[in-house]
C-alpha cells in the first residue's frame, strides 16, 4: 500500500516541505499527505482561538491558515503557535482559505467572499453572494470556485474579486467543491452530486441520491466519490454520471473520504470508520468508536486519521484497522486533519488548534 500511496503523491500538489495551499492538499480534494505521524509522542502546541473551531485548516510557508466560528480568519506560525495575524468577517468562518499569490481565499456565513493579503492580514477584496458560504473554495487556473447556502456556485476571478459565472442548484450547498476534468463537482441538500462545467458554467450532469449531501466530493482517476446521509457511499463515472458501485453503511455519511492505495476509507455517523476494497467493494475491516464521524478522512504513510464528536482525533492503521494512538481534546472535531513536517495540525469545537507530532 505505502508503494502506491507514494505513486499518488508523485501526482498532486501535496504537502512536501511544509506547504499546502488548498484544502485537502489539491482541487480533487485528495486529502493524501506524506510524512504521516505513526506513533504519538506530544502535544507540540495548542492555539486558543477564543470560539469554536469548525473549519479545516490550510497550511503554506510555514503558517497555517483556520477560522472559527467568532468569525476570525488567523494566521499561525508553525514553529511555536504564535499568531502572525487574525482578520475579522461579519459571520463564522465555515471553511478552509486557498492560498495563492500572495492571497488567502476563503468565505464567511456573513455571505462574502474575501481576499486578504497574507503578509498584512489585511483585505484586498470581497464580492457579496446572497447566502452564507460555509464551504472551502477550490482555486484552479486562477479562478476560485465557491458555494453558498443559497444553492449557488461561484466562478470568480481571483485576481479581480470579479464574478465569471454563476450556477444555480436551488437548494443548499454544504459540500465543498471539487475540480478536475474541466469539471466541478459538489453535492447539494436536494440529494444530487452535480458536474458543472469550468468554462461556462453549464450542468454537464446531475446523480441522484436518497438523502441530503454534505460530505466533499473527492476525484481518483475516472471517478467521483460522495458520501451521502441515505447512507451509502457512491463511485460516480465521471463521464457518465452513472454508479459504478455503492457501499451502504447503518447511518449518515457526512464524512469525506480517502483513497490510499486500493482501499476508500471513510466515516460515518453509526461511528465507524469503514475502509473498503475498491476491486470488491466489501469491507477490509471497520473500527469503531463511540460516537459520530462526521470529520474528513486523511491518509498519510499507511496510516488513516479521523477526528470525531468523541472529541479525540484517531489514527488507525490502513492496513489492519488497528488504533495506533488517539489524541482526546475537549471538543468535537468535525474537521479535515492537515500532515506537514511530520506533525498533524487540527481544531476543535473547544477552540484550540492543536499541533501534534
Amino acid at each position: 500500500m505505502r508503494k502506491a500511496a507514494l505513486v499518488m503523491l508523485g501526482a498532486l500538489v501535496l504537502t512536501g516541505c511544509a506547504k499546502v495551499d488548498m484544502y485537502r492538499g489539491d482541487a480533487h480534494n485528495s486529502g493524501v499527505y506524506s510524512d504521516g505521524v505513526s506513533a504519538l509522542n506530544s502535544l507540540q502546541w495548542k492555539f486558543d482561538s477564543k470560539s469554536a473551531i469548525k473549519t479545516s485548516a490550510v497550511i503554506s510557508d510555514d503558517v497555517a491558515y483556520f477560522g472559527n466560528h467568532a468569525g476570525f480568519l488567523f494566521a499561525v506560525n508553525l514553529e511555536n503557535g504564535s499568531e502572525k495575524w487574525r482578520f475579522k468577517t461579519g459571520g463564522p468562518v465555515g471553511g478552509a482559505p486557498a492560498i495563492s499569490g500572495g492571497k488567502a481565499y476563503f468565505g464567511s456565513h456573513d455571505g462574502k467572499l474575501y481576499a486578504v493579503d497574507i503578509k498584512t492580514g489585511q483585505q484586498v477584496w470581497s464580492l457579496a453572494t446572497a447566502g452564507s458560504v460555509t464551504t472551502s473554495p477550490a482555486l484552479v487556473n486562477g479562478i476560485l470556485y465557491a458555494a453558498n447556502v443559497n444553492g449557488e456556485l461561484y466562478a470568480i476571478d481571483a485576481a479581480s474579486g470579479q464574478e465569471r459565472w454563476k450556477y444555480v442548484a436551488k437548494a443548499p450547498i454544504y459540500s465543498s467543491p471539487a475540480v478536475a476534468k474541466g469539471l466541478v463537482f459538489f453535492g447539494a441538500d436536494d440529494g444530487h452530486l452535480y458536474a458543472v462545467r469550468t468554462d461556462s458554467g453549464n450542468e454537464q450532469w446531475r446523480f441522484a441520491t436518497k438523502g441530503k449531501i454534505h460530505a466533499d466530493p473527492i476525484v481518483h482517476g475516472d471517478y467521483v466519490y460522495i458520501g451521502s446521509q441515505d447512507a451509502r457511499i457512491y463511485a460516480v463515472d465521471i463521464k457518465l454520471g452513472q454508479q459504478a458501485w455503492r457501499y451502504r453503511t447503518a447511518a449518515s455519511i457526512i464524512s469525506t473520504a480517502v483513497i490510499g492505495g486500493n482501499t476508500i476509507f471513510f466515516g460515518s455517523q453509526d461511528g465507524m470508520l469503514y475502509a473498503i476494497d475498491m476491486d470488491s467493494h466489501r469491507p477490509k475491516w471497520k473500527y469503531r468508536t463511540r460516537d459520530w464521524l462526521n470529520g474528513a478522512t486523511v491518509y498519510a504513510d499507511d496510516m488513516v486519521y479521523i477526528g470525531g464528536y468523541d472529541k479525540k482525533l484517531h489514527a488507525v492503521n490502513a492496513d489492519n484497522g488497528h488504533e495506533a494512538w488517539s489524541f482526546a481534546t475537549q471538543g468535537a472535531i468535525i474537521t479535515s486533519p492537515v500532515i506537514a513536517s511530520e506533525r498533524i495540525y487540527f481544531g476543535s469545537t473547544d477552540g484550540f488548534f492543536y499541533a501534534v507530532r
